[in-house]
């Protein structure tokens, strides 16, 4: 639905559960094959399968970045709390249609669930840019019934755009491999430059989209210890921050808010020669895995939290002051409070 919504002129999104992402993955390759521009919200709750639906976790970051088979371009943003959420979603309209994907806000059920007070968003940070459109009678596009190049190879990798039903443009859509005005085909040549147009939008992604939109960097920058993580687990993180602080234990916190395309060169400059902690709520540390990927830094300590409950500020506080004070060897501290 969303996506005959998008290719009509609309800007579309649904929110789901983790379950309901996985029904639709097929979907989202559908959606990466046409470059369709949608925004798709994940709230994650505990898995696999039903798992614990009324529960929380962090559990679907390697999912959302991989779901469908085949590689194909998306964004994945994890706002940390409500407010940062607005912003972000609006974010994610943006890009969807500047970079012609779809786009995944990948929250958790304790954002998607949870009631905060925040402050009255400034509608004056708000700004809407729709891409790459082309109206009647723009740039030589104004003969009746042209054939219109929809997935034209570009420089830059992004295709020109029209609405469906649009006056004097004809284009195709169609799940197979196709050449730029959308007619199927196999042809390995074709196949081979329209695979790297598409996927070449990632690397521009990550040139073109500024610092403050991947991350947030709180704490002490020459701490030698620096916290990593994302989602709601910010607010812990940032109140035991504060509780540390007042006892003299200082760290830097970096909170990954586009956590795919990652700029992996980005993070790097910030945790290189640090002793490294991922806080995460799932089992194996999905970001500090995806960060060892993509920038060969290994996590000294991982403090981790799957039990269905979100990490409180005593949990982080203990776990962290026990790292920072170097009286722990454990290298993987497990959480388990709550009811």
């Amino acid at each position: 639905m969303i996506q005959g919504a998008a290719l009509c002129g609309a800007r579309a999104a649904s929110s789901t559960s983790g379950p309901g992402f996985s029904l639709m993955a097929e979907g989202l390759g559908w959606a990466g094959m046409n470059e369709v521009p949608i925004v798709v919200i994940n709230y994650q709750r505990g898995g696999p399968a039903t798992g614990l639906p009324t529960r929380y976790e962090q559990g679907d970051l390697k999912f959302a970045i991989y779901a469908a088979h085949g590689e194909f371009p998306r964004i994945v943003l994890a706002p940390g709390d409500i407010e940062e959420a607005f912003y972000i979603t609006v974010e994610a309209f943006n890009l969807a249609e500047i970079y012609q994907c779809p786009v995944i806000v990948l929250e958790d059920k304790l954002l998607a669930n949870g009631i905060q007070t925040i402050n009255y968003p400034d509608i004056s940070k708000v700004k809407i840019n729709r891409g790459k459109i082309v109206k009647d009678g723009q740039d030589g596009y104004d003969k009746k019934f042209t054939k219109f190049k929809r997935f034209e190879i570009t420089e830059d990798g992004i295709s020109p755009r029209v609405f469906v039903g649009q006056p004097g443009f004809v284009f195709w859509n169609t799940g197979d491999e196709h050449d730029e005005f959308g007619h199927i085909t196999e042809d390995p040549e074709n196949r081979l430059l329209m695979h790297e147009k598409r996927m070449k939008k990632l690397e521009k992604i990550i040139q073109e989209v500024e610092e403050e939109k991947k991350i947030n960097v709180f704490g002490d920058e020459d701490s030698e210890f620096v916290i990593v993580s994302w989602g709601s687990t910010k607010g812990a993180i940032l109140s035991a921050l504060e509780e540390l602080e007042s006892e003299g234990l200082k760290a830097l916190f970096v909170q990954v808010k586009m956590v795919h395309p990652l700029d992996g060169e980005l993070i790097k400059k910030k945790i290189k020669g640090k002793i490294k902690i991922a806080v995460e709520n799932n089992y194996s540390g999905q970001l500090a895995g995806l960060i060892t990927e993509k920038t060969g830094e290994f996590f000294d300590y991982m403090i981790l939290k799957w039990n269905g409950r979100p990490i409180s500020h005593d949990e982080a506080v203990n776990a962290l002051r026990e790292i920072i004070r170097g009286k722990t060897k454990r290298k993987r501290i497990v959480l388990t409070a709550g009811l």
